[in-house]
């Protein structure tokens, strides 16, 4: 069973039909939605220095942090507070780009080696995808 580190707003968990869901029936999947945790989190990654390796992919949704913020700002956000510590770390990172700031974020991520998804987006699509980078 394959370690995911998930990033996600709060309202993300509260559906029971959700990415979280689906995933979870084959993989274990931490969902955190505060910075610190996910942070800490990413400090358990492939290639950490201090700590053992403990998630085999990390899933950020773009609207894990100020999901009610201009999409301005929560795009700087992720281009100086979030992207930076993806170019630190070697597990593969998923970015769920929502509507408002896909287009804002798309050459930052095309600069670095992240895994962009868009939205609109298929459930059933991102979890073939993910399966398709993790281990069975």
């Amino acid at each position: 069973m394959a370690r995911i580190l998930y990033g996600a707003p709060e309202s993300e968990r509260e559906e029971n039909n959700n990415l979280v869901s689906k995933l979870r029936k084959k993989h274990n999947v931490e969902y955190l939605n505060d910075f610190l945790g996910f942070a800490g989190g990413l400090s358990r990654c492939k290639n950490s220095i201090l700590l053992p390796q403990k998630y085999d992919l990390v899933i950020y949704d773009t609207k894990v942090y100020g999901e009610n913020w201009h999409p301005d700002i929560r795009a700087e956000h992720f281009k100086f507070t979030i992207g930076p510590f993806f170019k630190k770390i070697n597990t593969p990172v998923m970015v769920l780009a929502d509507l408002e700031v896909k287009d804002k974020i798309k050459e930052k991520i095309e600069g670095v080696s992240l895994i962009y998804v868009p939205q609109p987006y298929s459930l059933d699509e991102v979890v073939q995808q993910v399966n398709s980078l993790l281990p069975d």
